[in-house]
């Protein structure tokens, strides 16, 4: 960077430095020393590893501005980036000066191989390049996924399905042209930039081609956002610093200065470039705690191997993506935060290897476990991070069952070795129990009515009848039981107990809330206090006020598991964030409508609304404001319709709105009236929030898809039009005549769809 790039950038920091001093007291002395200038050769060099700096004080690394957002240029010609931003701190630590230039890809790769640059940022390691490069530590790694365009239009999810596909290939990309060799019953096509790549894909020239995050964050800057991922890759891409292979100081001292910097930091520079176009030096808070010397050594010898339960949704379940998800997850992820560290997942197909894993000290810790005996004899156990009251699910036709007692041999399915089994039957040893190996396969038994009921935790069942839509199954009883789900640690590692349980302690109870909202969305009740009731019962001593007594009891109990079943019902049905029918209930009111529709011949419209840039709003300001933005547009746009109207929640930003006996012009002006109310609305502060809507009116002769796939093509064209504007799908219908030889007149209907923009 040049002179001025970098007194500015100084200015900033020292301003940033003094400001969060002074107000906040929320940075550790580590911290602050991350984010100021004066941090200059920290790291302890070797006599040769000196002299090699005095003898190369510039290090040269090429790099293509293709690979934005890790490297980019800025208008007074300096470069910036992800990349630049590490080589800083790297400089910073060390003494260094590395540098970068940028070029065509190609070009900057025969220049390393000649020597006339001294290697490769943005780099990856393969056989042709070890040649003449020695390479660093691995500075950013990025899951490599496959894209297609927006809707995936030929259902491409997986590698099979790739057959007879082409594939679009950047010739410079030794990395992807390798991975390509795999799918040796597709075509490639070979092109020279990532713009003509994404441009054939946005264009439909090709079906798909390799990625990742970058790929995405260009694609936009092209105003090319029409892509997706349709699923990830096995393969992983670890970025890295190339040198030439007779500097194996300068590989040396890249890799010290890469373990200098912690995941805290690495992760906020991350965040802040490939969360869009970076507008300012904001810095998200630091919520690690300040450890003591100890405690931190602690942390830095182990290599902290997680093991899960994979398959125990809402609270912990490992995705086909081989991705960690649930409750759990998001509490595990926030405790690594507090602590500066990262977990590494261990996957597992089963909940008994993850105990024989941890048995055998192949993990560290073992989340979503309930402390018992048995599992004290190989584990420790942190306090809990989330406790759940264990109930028992029926069919809806049985009654409140007071106790299980009262339910004699009929069948009982609980899962296989868990801890909610130990505890019923150590309470209930004459239970007739069937083991199942999770929950679906337990309310999926119900469901066939083979089994009589199914225990669990409230949070699973609730989550799993939401999941599969089940509305003949409610919860029949209540038991006096709960379990906690803790951190298990392995038995030779308690310093680490008081270390997770203060990142615990430090997590509030609105976070813990706001996670179980996320993945459970579901009130409950609190059980009546039956031991109060029999006290009061003993008190009055009349037999005749225990029988009405426990009449209204029983009813009032009643009462409560008919709305907890209902909320179970609207949750099936309900999107939990704004409380809009789902894309499930929107699925049936639409078939709905079209059947009145064609009964009484009357008109019907729909509208396909889509927030602009709602990305953009997640990633400056958090999913948190996001989520408000999504409930404050709900109110405005359910203001501005009709009772008969019906509009719900079609998915992410997307929101379809119902419009019964409507014509094209009126729903074309309701689509356009939100739009201007929306775009007036004020949602975020210096921000402002704009939708694209596309309408179409339902025509007599088509089905229920081929309406969605109208309002779809609507939506796309508006899109492309500039957004924040509504167009609509029309099907026009035109007569012509024809004269036959036998001089016959023939009317003929040609019927053909047209979009148009307002």
């Amino acid at each position: 960077m040049n002179q001025n790039s970098g007194a500015q950038s100084i200015s900033k920091r020292v301003f940033l430095f003094l400001w969060l001093t002074c107000h906040l007291f929320v940075f550790s002395v580590n911290s602050i020393a991350e984010d100021t200038e004066a941090t200059l050769a920290t790291v302890k060099l070797t006599p040769q590893e000196e002299s090699f700096l005095q003898d190369h004080p510039v290090i040269t690394l090429g790099s293509d501005l293709a690979w934005e957002p890790l490297v980019t240029a800025n208008p007074d010609g300096s470069i910036s980036g992800y990349d630049a931003d590490i080589l800083q701190r790297i400089n910073q630590l060390t003494g260094a000066n590395f540098t970068l230039v940028v070029g065509n890809w190609g070009d900057m790769q025969s220049k390393a191989k000649a020597q006339d640059i001294d290697g490769l940022s943005t780099s990856a390691i393969i056989p042709e390049r070890t040649s003449y490069l020695a390479f660093s530590n691995p500075y950013l790694t990025l899951q490599k996924s496959l894209f297609v365009s927006r809707g995936n239009p030929l259902s491409i999810k997986n590698s099979d399905d790739l057959k007879g596909k082409t594939l679009a290939i950047q010739k410079a990309n030794q990395s992807d042209v390798e991975l390509a060799k795999q799918f040796k019953h597709s075509t490639i096509l070979y092109l020279d930039t990532l713009e003509e790549l994404l441009s054939a894909l946005s264009t439909g020239e090709v079906d798909a081609t390799f990625g990742n995050a970058a790929t995405l964050y260009l694609a936009n800057k092209l105003g090319m956002p029409y892509l997706q991922a349709a699923f990830h890759l096995p393969q992983q891409l670890d970025l890295v610093f190339g040198i030439r292979k007779d500097w194996p100081e300068a590989v040396s001292i890249l890799n010290k200065g890469l373990s200098l910097l912690s995941n805290h930091e690495k992760l906020r520079i991350q965040t802040y470039w490939f969360s869009g176009s970076p507008q300012a030096d904001t810095i998200k808070e630091n919520k690690a705690l300040t450890l003591s010397n100890h405690e931190q050594s602690i942390i830095n010898n182990a290599p902290l191997r997680l093991c899960v339960g994979p398959n125990w949704l809402p609270f912990s379940n490992i995705n086909s993506d081989g991705n960690y998800q649930g409750v759990t997850a998001d509490i595990m992820s926030l405790i690594a935060e507090r602590l500066d560290t990262k977990f590494t997942l261990t996957p597992t197909s089963a909940w008994s290897e993850s105990i024989d894993l941890i048995k055998q000290k192949e993990c560290d810790f073992i989340t979503t476990i309930t402390p018992t005996k048995e599992r004290e004899e190989f584990l420790t156990f942190t306090q809990p991070v989330f406790t759940s009251p264990i109930v028992l699910a029926t069919q809806l036709d049985q009654f409140f069952i007071p106790d299980l007692t009262s339910i004699g041999d009929k069948k009982i399915a609980i899962i296989k070795n868990s801890a909610i089994r130990s505890l019923i039957r150590s309470q209930y040893p004459n239970l007739n129990i069937i083991d199942v190996s999770s929950a679906q396969s337990g309310l999926a038994l119900l469901n066939e009515q083979k089994i009589f009921g199914y225990i669990d935790s409230l949070e699973v069942i609730a989550h799993q009848v939401n999941k599969e839509h089940y509305i003949n199954i409610k919860i029949s009883s209540t038991l006096s039981l709960s379990f906690d789900l803790a951190i298990g640690v392995r038995k030779d590692w308690p310093e680490w107990v008081p270390l997770l349980n203060k990142a615990i302690q430090d997590i509030s109870n609105e976070d813990k809330q706001q996670i179980r909202n996320r993945w459970i969305g579901i009130t409950y009740d609190r059980p009546i206090d039956y031991k109060l009731v029999s006290l009061i019962i003993t008190i009055l001593g009349a037999l005749v006020f225990l029988v009405v007594y426990r009449y209204r009891v029983i009813a009032k109990y009643n009462t409560k598991l008919e709305d907890l079943n209902q909320k179970l019902a609207k949750q099936a049905s309900t999107d939990q964030l704004t409380q809009l029918p789902n894309r499930y209930l929107l699925d049936k009111e639409t078939q709905r409508v079209i059947a009145a529709s064609q009964r009484y011949q009357e008109p019907f419209c729909a509208v396909l609304f889509d927030l602009d840039y709602f990305k953009k709003i997640n990633d400056k300001y958090g999913h948190q404001v996001g989520d408000d933005v999504l409930i404050q547009v709900t109110q405005e746009m359910s203001h501005s319709i009709r009772e008969v109207d019906i509009l719900g929640r079609w998915g992410g930003e997307e929101f379809l709105l119902i419009c019964p006996k409507t014509s094209l012009d009126g729903a074309i002006k309701l689509a356009e009236k939100i739009r201007i109310h929306i775009e007036q609305h004020h949602f975020i502060e210096g921000h402002k929030v704009t939708l694209s809507a596309g309408v179409a009116e339902f025509n007599a002769n088509e089905n229920y898809h081929s309406l969605l796939k109208r309002l779809d093509d609507a939506l796309y064209v508006a899109k492309h039009s500039g957004r924040n504007t509504v167009s609509h799908s029309e099907i026009e219908t035109t007569e012509t005549t024809e004269t036959t030889e036998t001089t016959e007149t023939t009317e003929t209907t040609e019927t053909t769809e047209t979009t148009e923009t307002v």
